[in-house]
């Protein structure tokens, strides 16, 4: 039983509960409601509210939720304290609800699919006009290049793409939260289906539009990037203007092309401005030797590059692995704070490329995958990311048999 001293909170109860929602044991629930003396109309959370003022005389009165619920007035707040077993049940009915949002949107026109097609076309040769690519000509060229035609169809056509990557981790948040809702009061389960059902089809449409502006071939050579060996450092000749921070240099340079590149839907070669930058800051303001070491640090990146996608093309047995992942939600965020999504961009693209199967209850998902990026999918697991092998014995089941048999409880409570 709730307690009736404590801390209170003034919630919007005409406008959570509709009278189809399920109300389990919180239907016995008494509340305070004030009516009209003639006992007719809304029940209101306040003697204030402005339907009441022609009220002749108002009354107070308990009355058991479910009683209630099909008379309350959407404009009103009630004071509940803070152990009642409807903020709970509010919260989780909001959480299914919410899925509204997301459902009988206006399709795409003309012009909207004409712009996704353009962009996938664009994409397909980077992130960036590949006549301008050249990080070595920046300072004189992007000013004037960034105003082209060519650089805003590209800003356009990077823009769809976080656009569609981030109402699918938005739409997938959703429907993991209204799951847990499900989980944790069983009975919203027959009144949850449909909309959950609805959303699942939505939630496929957008991943597969973000999916077609993700390149698979980069994803793979991203792979690839993480199993090379550590480079050597050696005494280019071009290094010399680095004097004694040649080395440190050399490995920063390493580290922070490695480190994008692995975790990145671009084109490798997109990464080598921050190779540019390592080196721009180690100069500083000295000029003497600057340009030779540019040239050095981009034959060294194209080295890079090269040894990368030998990697991505070498035969592996199996070729292709059946991976199973749980795709974690969005964190929960107050408004205007900005979200952060525990995903990298290379690990969502690979789960919305790859998806053969999607269990939408428990929001788990089913990769057929190449060798590398199945080995680098197992190595991002984490408690809050389950990651494993679906038949590593070669099972013929199924996909989506496999995932409903998947028991990924029992890696994040190992």
């Amino acid at each position: 039983m709730p307690s009736n001293t404590g801390e209170l909170r003034h919630v919007m109860l005409g406008q959570i509960f509709k009278p189809e929602v399920p109300l389990g044991s919180a239907r016995d629930t008494p509340i305070t409601c004030h009516a009209s003396a003639t006992g007719k109309g809304k029940l209101h959370g306040s003697p204030e509210c402005r339907a009441l003022r022609s009220a002749a005389s108002v009354n107070q009165f308990d009355i058991p939720f479910g009683e209630a619920v099909e008379r309350l007035c959407t404009n009103c707040r009630w004071a509940l304290f803070t152990d009642s077993p409807i903020l709970p049940l509010g919260a989780a009915v909001n959480d299914v609800d919410s899925l509204t949002i997301w459902l009988d949107r206006d399709p795409e026109d003309e012009d909207d699919i004409k712009a996704e097609r353009d962009a996938a076309i664009a994409l397909s040769t980077g992130d960036y006009p590949p006549h301008t690519n050249d990080v070595g000509d920046a300072d004189e060229e992007d000013s004037e290049a960034g105003h082209d035609e060519e650089w805003e169809r590209y800003d356009r056509a990077r823009d769809l793409r976080y656009g569609r990557h981030s109402h699918w981790r938005r739409l997938h948040s959703y429907l993991i939260r209204s799951n847990q809702a499900v989980a944790d009061y069983p009975f919203l389960a027959p009144w949850a289906e449909g909309l959950q059902s609805r959303l699942t089809a939505v939630l496929d449409a957008e991943r597969r539009a973000f999916a077609d502006l993700v390149q698979p071939a980069r994803l793979l050579e991203a792979a690839a990037v993480r199993v090379l060996p550590t480079p050597q450092f050696s005494g280019d000749p071009g290094f010399a203007g680095l004097g004694a921070e040649a080395e440190k240099t050399f490995r920063r340079a390493w580290y922070e092309w490695s480190r994008r590149a692995t975790w990145s839907w671009q084109r490798l070669e997109d990464h080598d401005f921050s190779v540019y930058t390592v080196v721009s800051d180690a100069f500083g303001r000295r000029r003497k030797g600057k340009p030779e070491a540019h040239t050095a640090f981009r034959r060294l990146t194209a080295g890079w590059i090269r040894q990368a996608r030998e990697e991505a093309a070498r035969p592996a047995t199996p070729p292709w692995q059946l991976v199973a992942v749980k795709t974690p939600a969005l964190p929960r965020t107050r408004h205007s704070e900005p979200e952060r999504d525990p995903l990298t961009l290379w690990e969502a693209s690979v789960i919305a490329t790859y998806q053969v199967a999607f269990n939408r209850k428990s929001g788990t998902t089913a990769l057929l995958v190449p060798h590398l990026v199945a080995e680098q999918l197992l190595v991002c697991a984490s408690h809050d990311m389950p990651v494993q092998r679906l038949a590593p014995d070669g099972s013929a089941l199924p996909a989506g048999t496999l995932l409903e048999q998947w028991d990924h409880e029992s890696l994040t409570h190992s």
